[in-house]
């Protein structure tokens, strides 16, 4: 007989909950629908929004009558942390036994201080890797321990993007292309879960997931650049987003600049997350000899129209929605299920088994009924253990002692580098907690002035750099004379028509032929003859300046044009062309690559203050 079983997925801003149905044919897909997180009451900071996105998770369970049926959930991505171990040895018992040991040290707290399970992947020369997930002991507990009070069967605790990549089409068992093989890379397909608060990124094989990343980055960055373009609040700019927000590609119809400006308010709040993507690519080369050929996009952020020809464009991979493997969960077929992938996955851990368990609850019931039951024959063996087994205690004892000292040198060394005085452990983990929760990446600059520099470079770079100049253009680099014209079609010189022989008079010079001026289109931006030379860039961290050199005073306007194609350069300002033949102009523009956020209250005060005074 088929029992039901329910995944769910505690997001910051839906709750994504999916019903299964598993019995001898397999799992069968019988609900699936979210339930918005409310805000958290501002009045009370002490309020932690997990807790807001538990309640509305228990209280949508018991809505439906789903309390008394198998749960298994799937941690927020903040909670989990993963890392990529490797062995000298590829035996999966092996592996188990030691990953505990291998971990030590690769977290930010002890491992007994975590809740961690791992995957095995395969590894290189002869050797072996576990993919390893972890999450802290005491949070992952008091989630439990909240699902309990609520009467709540909870069966199983896993991290998100493990579930998604359990259940995800994984790419097929094909030969490897010849130019990857001959680099000696793997082919896999990148996972990406575009959530509110933060991006997973998992790099999936034919073998399952091999490594994850998580960026801090989301959907939560776009309302937040909507809103501040258009001067709305938080939940008028998340409903804009949803219901008007697109991301500019090749395809669309003609966009009015009106268009065009919204389109690229929201092209920049997916910047970093693109350039994530890239730096993820770039990781999995490296240090995996992975090769990404296909995007697989998932996650509430995937429904974002444009989003599939803005990645195959920008990344030139094909990308396509996310979607289940049919041999494993039967009822998804031609439905969209990228929204729901991590509750489907959860769902499908709970009925069979997940692929990896970060806390079991009702296991650890039953080994300790199991414990109480036999307590006097371990006793006894334990005695006799610790009889044989004092000597090699104490010699473990003795190195785990002088670990523990190489260690507290190495974190002294560590710590005088970096903060400039050696702090202790307790010191470290409270200067963690002054920034935990923090969104860091707001305080990297989104591109640097190489960077910016590189983007005027490409704009003032011509379009006809190259190919062969037009006929008759040119200066003969041996005599330092104009070129003379050619007939397009035959290549033979054109002649003048005025011969020396007809020239009765000979003391009136020849009429001097007024020089054609090239029509350059404007989407044609900077071409070879107009000599375009920057004298002078100037970046600074609001305003960039430029003084530029042509030949025409029209190339300032194509370069106008391929200027504002970056949609972080923006008010850019022609200035005044002088000079002859050569012509010279000054361009102003505003600078927004450097940063996402916007310039914080006391600083827009200041610099009010400070031109205050210089008036």
């Amino acid at each position: 007989m088929a029992q039901k079983f329910v995944g769910i997925d505690l997001g910051a801003h839906h709750v994504k909950v999916v019903v299964v149905s598993a019995g001898l044919r397999g799992v069968q897909v019988t609900d699936a629908f979210s339930e918005p997180v409310g805000p958290a009451p501002e009045d009370d900071p002490e309020v932690d929004p997990l807790g807001v996105v538990l309640a509305t998770a228990l209280s949508v369970v018991k809505q439906r009558r789903l309390a008394s049926l198998p749960v298994g959930i799937c941690l927020p991505p903040s909670m989990c942390s993963y890392r990529v171990l490797s062995f000298p040895f590829s035996d999966e018992r092996r592996i188990a036994q030691a990953v505990a040991f291998e971990a030590e040290g690769q977290f930010p707290v002890a491992v007994d201080e975590l809740f961690h399970g791992h995957v095995i992947v395969p590894g290189a020369a002869g050797g072996g890797r576990a993919l390893v997930a972890a999450a802290r002991r005491d949070k992952v507990e008091a989630i439990s321990d909240i699902f309990k009070r609520a009467s709540v069967d909870l069966r199983t605790v896993t991290s998100g993007a493990v579930a998604m990549a359990q259940i995800a089409a994984r790419p097929p068992a094909t030969p490897t292309p010849p130019e990857l093989s001959e680099r000696g890379l793997e082919p896999v397909s990148l996972l990406v879960d575009f959530g509110h608060t933060s991006t997973q990124l998992v790099a999936l094989s034919t073998k399952g997931p091999r490594a994850i990343r998580v960026a801090r980055r989301g959907g939560r960055h776009v309302t937040a650049a909507i809103a501040k373009a258009y001067s709305m609040g938080e939940a008028e700019a998340e409903a804009a987003k949803h219901r008007d927000a697109f991301l500019p590609h090749h395809g669309l119809e003609q966009m009015n600049d009106e268009q065009l400006d919204a389109g690229r308010v929201v092209a920049r709040a997916l910047e970093p997350l693109l350039r994530e993507i890239g730096q993820t690519r770039v990781w999995l080369r490296a240090t995996y000899k992975l090769e990404v050929v296909r995007l697989q996009i998932a996650g509430g952020g995937a429904a974002l129209q444009g989003l599939v020809p803005y990645l195959r464009e920008q990344t030139g991979l094909p990308v396509d929605r996310l979607q289940p493997q049919a041999l494993l969960v039967k009822g998804t077929e031609g439905k969209d299920f990228g929204t729901y992938a991590v509750a489907l996955g959860a769902a499908y851990g709970a009925a069979r088994r997940p692929l990896l368990q970060l806390h079991d609850a009702s296991s650890a019931e039953a080994e300790g009924s199991w414990v109480q039951e036999r307590m006097s024959s371990l006793i006894a063996i334990g005695l006799a253990v610790m009889a044989f087994g004092a000597l090699d205690t104490i010699a473990q004892v003795k190195a785990l002692e002088a670990e523990q000292a190489a260690y507290e040198d190495e974190l002294a060394a560590a710590t005088l580098e970096t903060f400039g005085e050696v702090l202790g452990p307790s010191k470290i983990e409270a200067t963690l907690a002054a920034v935990d929760g923090q969104d860091l990446t707001s305080l990297v600059p989104e591109k640097g002035a190489l960077e910016v520099l590189a983007m005027v470079v490409e704009a003032a770079t011509p379009s006809d750099l190259g190919q062969a100049p037009p006929p008759g253009a040119g200066i003969d680099p041996a005599t330092g004379q104009p070129l003379p014209l050619v007939d397009p079609v035959t290549g033979e010189p054109i002649e003048s028509g005025d011969d020396d022989e007809g020239d009765e008079g000979g003391d009136e010079p020849p009429p001097v032929e007024k020089k054609k001026v090239e029509v350059v289109d404007l989407t044609r931006g900077i071409v070879m003859s107009d000599e375009l030379t920057l004298s002078t860039v100037e970046i600074r961290e609001r305003k960039i300046e430029l003084r530029v050199e042509a030949n025409s005073a029209a190339a300032q306007d194509r370069l106008n044009y391929k200027l504002k194609q970056n949609s972080c350069l923006t008010n850019i300002q022609n200035g005044k062309a002088t000079g002859d033949p050569r012509k010279r102009f000054d361009m102003t523009m505003d600078n927004g690559c450097y940063y996402a956020q916007p310039e914080t209250e006391e600083t827009s005060d200041s610099e009010a203050a400070d031109g205050g005074e210089n008036g």
